[in-house]
This record gives structure tokens, C-alpha cells and sequence, in this order.
């Protein structure tokens, strides 16, 4: 009697995982495959069309940048109606706005002007990088070379970018592409690993 209890029970539980492996894989299945292919398709276009896709991401960010300001100053309103203070909200809101309207009104001048924002901060973060190596180099801690040698390739390639910003605009994307397609590459894993489960189970 304990015996057919037990089978029962057995049969019941592999019942219950056999479905939710069956749900699982017939609902991320179908949305991983559709955001691989998208991913892949994004990335492609940005690959052959790096320029347009960096414009584009000018606009983004200046349209982002003006909702963030128009909240924030908005915010700041009511903080300063209510209690007295917000005068900062304010003016960084106001400023945010501004920024976001000149990156969509004047794109061309504002891509180029956000590109050397970035590569200036690029440069800071790899002379950083330098002194950080030298410093293990001195104390001979750690993989010190390593870190010397990357520290110098990447002052290199910032000086490089600052001379040609527009290669680093093109290497701003190529990076977003690979992201992309490594995003896609999981997804497609993880659909993989799915079917394998549900084969495991039906086995």
C-alpha cells in the first residue's frame, strides 16, 4: 500500500514538473528567439549604418534629457511651493532641458560635441588607468605588466580618438553591436538549454 502511495506521489510530482517545464519553454522560448532576432538585426543594421545609428542616439539622448529636466523642474516647483526649497532641482531641470533641446534641434554639432565629452572622459579614465599602473609596476604587485601594457593602449587610442573623433563614434556603435549580438547569442544558449531540458523531462 506504502509502495502505490509512493509511485503515486512520484508519478504526481513528475506530472507537476514535466507541465512547468512544458509552460516555461513555451513561453520564453518563442520571446528569446524573437529578441535574438531582433537583437541580431539591430546590431547588423548598426554595423553597416554606424553613423546614422550614433545621429540617432544623439536624438534619444536629447529627447531623454529633456523629459528628465521637465521633471525635474517640475519637481523642484512643487518641493519649493510645499516646503520652501527646490531652487536647485529647478535649475538643473532648466539646464537638462536645455541641453536636450540643442542635441535635437542641432544634432550635427551636438554629435560632435558629446563625442569629445565622451572621449575626454575616455582619456581621463585611461590616464587613470596609466597611473594606476605604474603604481602597481613600481610595487611589482600583481599582474603589473598586464596592466601597464593595457593602460598604455588605451592613452593611445584616446589620444588617437581625440584626433579622429568620428572613428570614435563608429567604435562607440561596433561596441553597442557586439553587446548586441552577445545578448543575441544568449538568448539563442538559452533556448537551447530549454529544449534540452524538455527533452530531458518527456524522456
Amino acid at each position: 500500500m506504502a509502495k502505490k502511495q509512493n509511485k503515486k506521489v512520484a508519478a504526481e510530482h513528475r506530472e507537476m514538473v514535466e507541465d512547468a517545464v512544458e509552460r516555461l519553454y513555451e513561453k520564453s522560448a518563442p520571446m528569446l528567439i524573437g529578441e535574438a532576432l531582433l537583437f541580431g538585426v539591430i546590431a547588423l543594421f548598426m554595423a553597416f549604418k554606424p553613423l546614422a545609428v550614433f545621429a540617432t542616439l544623439v536624438l534619444v539622448i536629447g529627447v531623454g534629457l529633456i523629459l528628465v529636466g521637465l521633471w525635474r523642474t517640475i519637481s523642484g516647483f512643487i518641493m519649493s511651493h510645499k516646503y520652501g526649497i527646490g531652487g536647485m532641482d529647478i535649475t538643473f531641470g532648466l539646464v537638462n532641458v536645455a541641453l536636450g533641446v540643442l542635441l535635437c534641434v542641432f544634432p550635427s554639432g551636438s554629435m560632435i560635441t558629446l563625442l569629445y565629452i565622451f572621449l575626454a572622459l575616455f582619456l581621463a579614465k585611461a590616464i587613470k588607468s596609466l597611473i594606476f599602473a605604474i603604481h602597481m609596476t613600481r610595487a611589482r604587485f600583481g599582474h603589473w605588466l598586464i596592466d601597464l601594457v593595457l593602460a598604455i593602449v588605451l592613452c593611445v587610442m584616446a589620444v588617437m580618438l581625440l584626433f579622429w573623433p568620428m572613428a570614435g563614434a563608429v567604435a562607440v556603435v561596433y561596441y553597442l553591436a557586439m553587446t548586441l549580438l552577445l545578448y543575441a547569442a544568449a538568448d539563442i544558449y538559452m533556448v537551447i538549454e530549454l529544449h534540452k531540458l524538455k527533452e530531458a523531462v518527456d524522456d
